[in-house]
């Protein structure tokens, strides 16, 4: 291969002009200039140049526009300042420019002090994206006048180093350094000739641990030029992928993945692209944030399936190299469903079935696959039948796809018992399954299978992907209910049965009441004796109402007979006889409204019960008495007061108003008691006025 320079008979490299006496590390400066191809200015020292194109051309020119160099071989020498390298293709060229000063010739001791280069660090991010900035190193070597240089490094990053271009021989070395002690490492560059065009030499070295790491550059010849690259990588960090696809790093490095239990991971590649191999890569399933199943491997091609109850995956690429993957992730999920159609059926009634994918029975077609070498190898799906009870429904289900080796099933359930009533199943016929089934109302189930059951699992197998449609038609409606059941009419029917059962126990509600209120009114009633002196007190003070000895007369028939005599005081007449007891009272006649003469009368039955009973008001003198009112409301005609029957024990008290001119009042009762007619009478006659009764 020829070489750039014209060489003498006793040259075996390149002459150079000199060596610069400064050190200067400087970042790439890149501007686009309008003279070739590809511009680029560089931030250049005083020393020689170094191009070498296939094919092509570069020139380089100081910032006044000169020209220092052109051609497509050609070495020279610039002074310090910036210049502009254009190239017709970059890519069909390599170079050497002076971008530093002179470099140390010896190795510092590793407790000594040394200038290293202040290079910046890239994450993961900045390789993937290619925004990592390369920092260039250049020099000119000879036998016995190595260049060194260094960078300091942290434990865990990976330092790259790419020998951009040499105009001879050249070897370069790496020692690493902490503060006791040196060490030579394995990594080395060795090229016996300049070196070409197409080839590549990189060291990546990783840092076990904090140091510094030494370069050492050589030549068995005189002013060999070089030139190389600089990059420092983070490694051993963790991080999160949102997508799959193309996914490239260098070093040691994890990522982390959201997968589901019914998803995988397909490794199309992975390779190291430093060597040029196939890499295999480690995985291992999240089940929480801070439990892990343990690290598995897999060759750079192959299937990483989920597994239960996981909710992510973290993929390590263990290498001190370039890589780069291709990873596509597959979902596995049945009939619109987001996950895997379950196996088995639900084992009641009461089970949950939400899990069920639920086919509408309408021809839509659904998509899904047996994932063998996921553990799936049959898919149970569910369907609704809706009429009246007793219908019959007829459901036709066709299957298409990867069908050659499934079955399909039509599990007819009995809805309160949960047995199969009856099933139906059928295999590839004519490029499909197709099969029907007479079922009734309620959950029934569709199931699809392989034929072969759970032996055809194989973590190595392909998945059978199937497309199913299911119509139904209605063979018999049923029996139409007297009216849809609904929750509207569950609600107003709790609601009336509310309503009817208050009504219902309404009149027993204000019977208590009113009679517990008739019972404390009769005991305040009856706290005080003589409450026919009372009423005609309240009639003096003009505070008496009538009510008021109408709900008397009720209370106090709920006390005991001779407690309630106690209470109106002492009556005008008594008589006791053939078991039954009497007692008169005249009222004050201001009580009644019409001028009439007021009594109170009290029975009670002690031995026997009497029946068509009356009472019969009659007058030894004047004219007849005639009844005007009774209270309470009792049949009256003339002088006469129809009871019907009085009940042993019962106390009954009658307010009657009695008309007529008579001055003098007896007092007869009348009826049946065990089947005889009987009569009793008082036998002290009531007089109206109390001095008639005197005389």
């Amino acid at each position: 291969m020829p070489f750039l320079n014209d060489l003498k008979d006793d040259e075996v490299t390149a002459p150079i002009m000199g060596r610069v006496t400064w050190w200067l590390v400087s970042m790439i400066l890149v501007m686009p200039a309008v003279t070739a191809g590809q511009s680029y200015v560089y931030n250049t020292s005083d020393g020689d140049v170094w191009f070498d194109c296939e094919n092509s051309w570069a020139n380089i020119t100081t910032e006044d526009g000169n020209l220092v160099g052109n051609g497509s071989e050609f070495t020279t020498t610039i002074e310090e300042g910036n210049h502009t390298v254009s190239f017709e293709e970059q890519n069909q060229c390599q170079f050497v420019i002076p971008v530093n000063g002179d470099l140390p010739n010896m190795r510092p001791a590793p407790a000594d002090s040394f200038e290293t280069l202040n290079t910046q660090v890239c994450s993961q991010s900045d390789y993937q994206s290619g925004s990592c900035d390369k920092y260039l190193v250049s020099g000119n070597v000879s036998d016995g006048d190595d260049d060194i240089f260094g960078v300091d490094v942290s434990k865990g990053q990976l330092i790259s180093l790419m020998l951009n271009a040499a105009s001879s021989a050249i070897e370069i070395e790496v020692h690493f350094q902490n503060e006791i002690s040196e060490t030579k490492l394995n990594s080395e560059i060795l090229i016996a000739l300049n070196t070409s065009i197409s080839e590549t030499n990189q060291m990546l070295i990783p840092a076990t641990e904090d140091g510094r790491i030494l370069f050492t550059v050589s030549s068995p010849h005189q002013g060999t030029l070089w030139m190389t690259s600089l990059e420092i990588f983070t490694t051993g960090g963790n991080d999160l992928l949102t997508g799959l696809g193309e996914i490239s790093g260098v070093g040691n490095v994890s990522y982390q993945f959201g997968l589901g239990e019914d998803e995988s991971i397909l490794v199309t590649s992975s390779e190291d692209i430093t060597n040029g191999v196939n890499l295999g890569l480690k995985y291992r399933y999240a089940f929480t944030e801070t439990i892990f199943s343990e690290w598995n491997n897999i060759s750079s091609t192959g299937v990483i399936a989920g597994v239960d109850s996981i909710i992510g995956i973290e993929l390590w690429w263990d290498c001190d190299c370039e890589w780069v993957a291709t990873l596509n992730h597959r979902t596995h999920f049945d009939a619109g469903w987001q996950g895997d159609a379950p196996g088995f059926k639900p084992l009641s009634a009461m089970s949950d079935n939400s899990s069920y994918p639920l086919i509408p029975m309408d021809g839509t077609p659904f998509d899904g696959e047996i994932t063998l070498f996921m553990d799936d190898y049959q898919d149970v799906l569910r369907i609704e039948t809706t009429g009246w009870n007793e219908s019959v429904h007829l459901v036709d289900v066709t299957v298409e796809g990867d069908v050659y080796e499934l079955q399909v099933l039509i599990l007819n359930m009995d809805q309160n018992t949960w047995d199969v009533l009856d099933q139906v199943s059928a295999t590839y016929s004519m490029d499909k399954i197709r099969i029907t089934l007479d079922v009734g109302l309620g959950t029934h189930f569709v199931k699809i299978l392989h034929q072969n059951g759970s032996s055809a699992l194989d973590e190595n197998a392909e998945s059978l992907d199937w497309t199913i449609r299911i119509n139904t038609a209605v063979l018999e409606e049923g029996e139409e209910p007297w009216f849809p059941a609904s929750n509207a009419v569950k609600e107003a029917a709790d609601v009336f049965y509310w309503l009817i059962g208050l009504l219902l126990i309404l009149p027993f509600i204000i019977f208590y009441i009113n009679v517990n209120n008739n019972k404390k009114f009769a005991e305040e009633f009856a706290r005080k004796k003589n409450r026919l002196q009372w009423l005609s007190d309240k009639l003096d003070e003009g505070e008496f109402s009538p009510t008021d000895l109408s709900r008397a007369l009720k209370s106090v028939s709920s006390l005991e007979w001779e407690e309630a005599l106690e209470v109106w005081g002492k009556p005008e007449t008594r008589h006791y006889t053939n078991g039954i007891d009497m007692a008169v009272w005249t009222l004050d006649e201001r009580i009644s409204d019409s001028g009439s003469w007021p009594i109170l009368i009290g029975l009670t039955p002690q031995d026997y019960e009497w029946s068509v009973a009356a009472l019969k008001f009659e007058a030894n003198e004047g004219t007849d008495w005639t009844v005007s009112s009774v209270e309470p409301k009792l049949l009256s005609r003339a002088n006469e007061v129809f009871l019907d029957t009085i009940y042993t024990n019962a106390r009954v008290f009658i307010r009657v108003d009695l008309s007529g001119n008579a001055k003098s009042l007896d007092v007869y009762l009348s009826g049946m008691v065990n089947g005889e007619p009987i009569a009793a009478k008082p036998a002290n006659t009531i007089y109206r006025n109390l001095e008639e009764s005197e005389e």
